[in-house]
Order: structure tokens, then sequence, then C-alpha cells
């Protein structure tokens, strides 16, 4: 009995352990990878990737966008489960599958920002309608995987250049 529970116990550590270490990838690919990796990268989902490289060629970010994806309720539900189950499920995966359910509610949007638990990492998540004023909008899927240091210096660039700006 002793000796289940200090196997169960190892293996719950073991495993949380991993998932701490772990650091988020789109498509394979994670930050720090190089742009060879990029190069040779073997998936459907490349056509839709755009990565950032620092000077020696390591990515500090990787931005996916598909486009034009059919905007129904079983693709909707698959997308924010493929996020959710990928990423982490959190609120904003509940309140999502709810409004897709619901015979009242329309499906507008899902966004939720990631981070790793070192603080390294960015990650953001969003499907929306491709066109807001559409008699048939199409769906939009986005996922922005950034260093938190290149995530930083964005930020203040836009503020900065925001402050430039004379009207």
């Amino acid at each position: 009995m002793y000796r289940t529970k200090s196997r169960l116990l190892f293996a719950a550590i073991a495993f949380s352990l991993s998932q701490a270490a772990m650091a988020f990838d789109v498509a394979g690919l994670r930050i720090g990878d190089t742009v060879d990796d990029f190069q040779s990268l073997e998936s459907p989902a490349k056509e839709f990737l755009t990565i950032t490289h620092d000077p020696e060629g390591k990515i500090v970010r990787i931005f996916y966008r598909q486009e034009g994806l059919p905007n129904d309720e079983k693709t909707q539900a698959k997308l924010v489960n493929r996020i959710c189950n990928k990423y982490g499920r959190v609120t904003p995966c509940y309140s999502a599958l709810s409004e897709i359910e619901s015979n009242d509610k329309q499906f507008l949007r899902f966004f939720h920002l990631y981070r790793d638990d070192a603080e390294t990492q960015e990650l953001r998540t969003r499907i929306r309608r491709t066109k807001a004023f559409s008699l048939t909008p199409d769906l939009t899927v986005e996922i922005d995987l950034m260093d938190s240091a290149y995530a930083k210096a964005l930020r203040e660039q836009k503020a900065t250049a925001s402050d430039l700006i004379d009207f």
C-alpha cells in the first residue's frame, strides 16, 4: 500500500514538474529554435506561420494566422478545444464553449493570454470573425508566441511611437 502511494506521489510530482518545465510551441516550433529549424519544418501549418528572429538566428516570435475558416458551431468548438487542450483550460475556454452551445447567445470571439511559469514567454490566442460586418462572416485563428523580453520591447516601442504622433 505504501509503495503504491509513494509511486503515485512520485508520478504526480514528476508530471507537474514536466508540465512546469515545458515551453509553449506553435506547430512544433519553440522560442529559441533557429531559423534553420523553421526552414526544415515539415508541417501543413507552415504556410500560416511568420517568425521573427534575433541577430544570432534564434526565434523570438512565432505568429500563426489562418483566415477563412467556416463560422459554424462545429468549427468554433473544435478550434476552442484545440487551443484549450494544448495550452490549458482556463475560464475563457469554458465561456466560449458555453456561448457556442447556447441557443440564445452568439459566439463572437475567444481570447486568452497565457504565460509560462518562468514568465519568459507570452502566448496570445485569439479566434474572431474575419470581418465584423458580413452576411457570412468567417473565422480567423491567431496564435502569437513571443519571448517576454521581445514582447516588452514591442510594447515600449508602440508606446513611444504613439507619443511621437502629433495630431
